[in-house]
Order: C-alpha cells, then structure tokens, then sequence
C-alpha cells in the first residue's frame, strides 16, 4: 500500500510565541489522528504524522523555521500521499502548509488530500481556497485503506473530489472495539502530557484525551458535534484497558473523556464506572455531561470512580433562548443538576454562550441569576459563533455568507470570532454584559477549590 504522512495544522497561538508556557495554555493531544495512524500501521501502511503544533513550539514560534523541519520529514520519509486534518479554526494554516508543499515539490508533490469536520462539511470552500488532490469525507478509516491501496479515487466512498455534485460519507467501522489501541509512540507524547491545568485551575495533572464513544444524542442549534458521527461506543471492558493502557505509554493519571456526554451511553458508562472502582479508582478523569441526564446515583458512582469535575453546557440562564438553541434542558433540571453536584461533593464545571439570536438584556440578567444560585466550580463564558456545520449556520446562511471574504475570514468564524454580533441589543450593551459575566468567570475560577 501507499505510504502516508499525516500533517496536524499548528494552533495559532504558537506563532511567534517564544515563550510559550505549556501548563497555562496546554494543547490537546491529537487522539484521532493518533487512532488513524495506529490503525494504518496494523494493515501494514508505512506512517508517520507531522505535529506542526509541536514543531512549531521547537521552533521558538518561527513558522519558516518550522516549515523547514516540515519539509525535512517529507524528504526523509518520502510519502506517497500527504493527509491533513483540521478544524475550520485551523483553515488558514492548513493553507500555508499545502502552499508550501507545493511550492517545495514543484511538480513532483504527492497527493495531498485532507479529512477531519472542516473538509467534510464544507468541501467546496476547501478547495476554493487550498489546492488539494482529493477530500475526505465523514470518518476516514475505510475510506483512507481504499485510497491507500491504489483504488480509483471516484470509486470510494467518502472521496469528495473537486467539481463533484454530491457527496458521500466515508463507510464508518461499526464496531469501535475493533481498533487498535492508540499509540501515542506517533507524536512527543511527554510535550501532551506535562503537568498542566487542564481539570483544573488551581491544581497541575499530567493529562492525555480518551474517547468512550462517537456522536451524540442531540442536535442543539448551536453545535456540530454529530453533523456526521454515528453514534456507537467502546465496550466498558475495552476502555479500561485503553485507559490502562495510555496511562502506562504516557506517564498520565488523569484523562479528559472526549465524549459529548457520557450519560449518553449511561448504562454501559456505569459499567466502565463500576469497573474502576473494582481496580481501586486508579485514575482521575472529567466527563461531560447534560443537566437532563443527572440523577444522584449517577453523579455518586463517577465520583466514587474517579470523576474530579463534570462538565456542563447550561449555555443561558434564559428558558427562551434555550428554546431557540433546541438544547432541550430546562432551567429546573439545570439547577437540579448543580444542587446534585454540590450534596455529592462533585466539583463542576458550567458553560454559557452569550450573543446568542435575538438575546436580550432580560436574558442575560436571566444568565447571571442562574450563574449566582447555581455556584460552580468552574465557569466558561463563550461569544456565540454559528460554526459549520450547526443548523445556526445552515439556517442563518444570509447573516453570515456576506463577511465570508478570504480564508482569515473563515478561521476566525472557527475561532468563535465571529464578524458581527447576532444578539438583540447594541454593541456598547453587548461589551458590557460580556465583560461583567468575564468578571464573574475570573473570580469563580480564582477561588476554585478542587
């Protein structure tokens, strides 16, 4: 088969930052692009990823400096087909790189292709802006064998290629047990897993990503977590050996469990619950979870299991807007959830969006009231961006499409900057709420106690 190199787009914040202080901003480990790669080496594909974030970090924030290393790999490592994998927040510097490939290769270059949420929703405006072979679309297993092996591009499923009418999703693995376990060997996993603040504000872990299950159960407005994930999960027996596993490979006792809530698989993550407290709750973990799926037993076995903090998307205090963001919480099961947390001593962490369509200043007053008699551990306060492929953006095409004018444009709609404000109010009222609910925030998680 053909040989393969991964490129992982640098973060923004690395560029020109010489002194970088892991701890205060880590990065989170690369965990799909390290599954991708372990699963190719295990069907004999020669592999290797380029951790441009990494790279980057060596070299003191100098982007030629780390383009060079980049191209060094490529000469060293010769690959047949160079993949990308990114996040709208990382468009532009997947186009640096694809230009300078290019440039470097002249007409000798291999194919370039690139998968990952950006490519697959929106496979026109990546090729309108970065000259790639082919696209990837959905998730990439079956669909990168296929390519690898030589089969006719417009044959397999999930390969979007320029000009196409139509797409398809790549053939998803139904049985996630049967990946590999990941080899974190792919990448430095010492810089991911240094001691940072990652679950918390006040006390540095070692941490590495795990990941129970794919896609979630709901469809809020504002999210595009399952605008194409099936939804499936591990065996609670094969996570624990994954967890077991990337804690000996890493040096790491904590983990942020990746999933969008693990009460959406709630009876097998009550197994994988009762199966760490079987081996004496070796480790500590932060789970996201929605306030609809909280109950007191629940809550008191991942504590007992080793949950140190539960995540949760309250996003507005307002019962209106949660209606228009279809999240499907109420008010009364947000503040359940937190007097749940708080009678079983488990530490959590609260998100809001603000800016969001039509939002008053009643609403956010509403925010604020909610925020206050809940008393978080942890509170996150978030500017509304539609990002692709949330039914916000589909839907609100004629609000946004206008201020879509280059490639930065679009990086910064990922980086939830988005180019206008969406709320019903004047920008000088949206400023101040903004910057009063980012007091709040400051003196919350100043005070954390974990």
């Amino acid at each position: 088969m053909k040989s393969l190199l991964f490129v992982i787009p640098w973060a923004r914040k690395f560029v020109n930052n010489a002194d970088y202080i892991y701890a205060d901003s880590p990065e989170r480990a690369p965990e799909n692009v390290v599954g991708l790669a372990t699963f190719l080496r295990t069907l004999g594909v020669r592999v290797e990823i380029a951790d441009m974030s990494y790279l980057l970090m060596q070299s003191k924030g100098s982007i030629e400096q780390c383009l060079q290393l980049l191209w060094d790999k490529c000469k060293s490592f010769a690959p047949d087909v160079i993949g990308l994998s990114f996040f709208t927040a990382r468009f532009e510097t997947a186009s640096i790189i694809v230009s300078f490939l290019r440039s470097q290769y002249r007409d000798n270059a291999p194919m370039i292709i690139a998968g990952g949420i950006h490519a697959t929703l929106l496979p026109d405006i990546t090729y309108q802006y970065i000259n790639f072979d082919a696209l990837m679309i959905g998730e990439g297993e079956l669909s990168l064998v296929s390519l690898l092996k030589g089969e006719p591009l417009d044959k397999i499923r999930g390969v979007y290629l320029k000009g196409q009418k139509s797409k398809t999703m790549g053939e998803a693995i139904k049985n996630l047990d049967d990946l590999p376990m990941p080899d974190w060997s792919f990448v430095n996993k010492d810089f991911y897993s240094q001691p940072c603040y990652f679950l918390s504000y006040s006390t540095k872990e070692r941490v590495m990503p795990i990941t129970f299950g794919r896609g979630c159960l709901y469809r809020c407005n504002f999210c595009a977590h399952n605008s194409f994930l099936g939804k499936r999960c591990h065996s609670p027996e094969y996570f624990i050996n994954m967890m077991d596993y990337t804690a000996k490979q890493c040096g790491v006792n904590a983990f942020i469990v990746q999933d969008s809530s693990v009460g959406s698989f709630k009876k097998e993550w009550t197994k994988v619950c009762e199966l760490l407290i079987d081996k004496g709750s070796p480790y500590r973990w932060w789970g996201n979870l929605r306030a609809n799926q909280v109950d007191e037993d629940f809550l008191r076995i991942m504590k007992e299991a080793g949950c140190g903090k539960v995540f949760f998307g309250f996003e507005s205090g307002s019962p209106r807007i949660l209606e228009r963001m279809n999240k499907r919480v109420t008010i009364e099961q947000c503040k359940e959830a937190a007097r749940l947390c708080h009678k079983v001593g488990l530490p959590f962490y609260t998100s809001y969006i603000i800016n969001y369509f039509g939002e008053e200043d009643e609403d956010l007053q509403l925010t604020e009231k909610l925020i206050r008699e809940t008393h978080p551990t942890s509170l996150a306060i978030n500017k509304f961006s539609p990002i692709p492929g949330s039914v916000d953006f589909d839907t609100h095409q004629d609000m946004i499409m206008p201020y879509m004018k280059d490639i930065k444009c679009w990086t910064n709609l990922g980086l939830l900057n988005a180019p206008r404000l969406f709320g019903n109010m004047p920008a000088e009222r949206f400023e101040y709420w903004q910057a009063h609910l980012l007091q709040l925030k400051k003196e919350i998680n100043s005070n954390e106690d974990f």
